[in-house]
């Protein structure tokens, strides 16, 4: 964990499989405790017993006391110390969760500012296609998350579905960045200078952010729609005007 006092600490799997019965868990000179298992766990009484035996050898003046005495306060000492691991991990989540749902953000952008520029640069898309993107802004862009691990190929991001989106209008959005692979290919499949879009799949999650409000009616999902009560449609005042919603047919093509 980036940012830990604690360090070598035993995997859950090193744990489960400790046997007391073929020796202690780990040695003086590179003790390990493990600080996310239970103080009385078969790792730490004998975690426990290693810590007494070598801190009474170090401390002439703790000899006389009776080991039992020296492992009991070890173990309470253990107790506080998984109580300032669980902040640190608990703090440390925070602070990824934070980093993630900035990165989130940042490719939502990103992808506005990329869709508006392939609507603006097609003279199919300028006018309704333009429009739609416009009207559902930056928000109005799925998420994604993450699907791969770090440096490990290329990115792949699981989109997550916009269940009060129409489909009419996800429609849109994909033709757009079909176009947007199209031009950067372009006619001999040779790629344009610059980094290429992240791939991304459909997921079956679904966003867990809030519908976007104030747009036109033909724009929400008719039986999510159905679905609201009237304090929710209030909340959302979707707009009576519609907007044309249909890919163009050069565009399919």
């Amino acid at each position: 964990m980036p940012d830990s006092d604690f360090y070598d600490v035993p995997t859950p799997e090193e744990v489960a499989a400790y046997d007391p019965t073929q020796g202690p868990c780990c040695t003086a000179e590179r003790f390990r405790m493990d600080i996310r298992g239970f103080p009385k766990s078969a790792w730490n009484i004998s975690a426990a017993k290693i810590f007494a035996c070598s801190f009474q050898e170090a401390h002439a003046q703790f000899r006389d006391k009776a080991q039992r005495e020296v492992k009991r306060a070890w173990t309470t000492h253990l107790a506080y110390l998984k109580n300032v691991y669980q902040k640190q991990t608990s703090r440390a989540r925070d602070i990824e969760a934070g980093k993630q749902r900035r990165r989130r953000k940042e490719r939502r952008t990103q992808m506005y500012y990329r869709r508006m520029g392939v609507a603006e640069g097609s003279r199919h898309l300028r006018n309704d296609g333009l429009a739609i993107i416009k009207e559902l802004g930056i928000d109005g862009m799925s998420s994604d998350e993450s699907d791969h691990p770090p440096g490990n190929g290329i990115p792949v991001y699981q989109v997550r579905i916009k269940k009060w989106r129409s489909c009419k209008v996800t429609e849109i959005l994909r033709a757009c960045d079909a176009l947007h692979l199209r031009m950067r290919y372009g006619g001999d499949w040779d790629a344009s200078p610059g980094a290429w879009p992240h791939l991304r799949i459909p997921s079956l999650k679904y966003s867990t952010r809030a519908a976007a409000s104030h747009l036109p009616s033909n724009f929400y999902s008719l039986n999510w729609f159905k679905s609201l009560n009237e304090f929710q449609r209030d909340a959302l005042q979707p707009r009576i005007e519609e907007c044309s919603l249909e890919v163009p047919e050069q565009i399919v093509r």
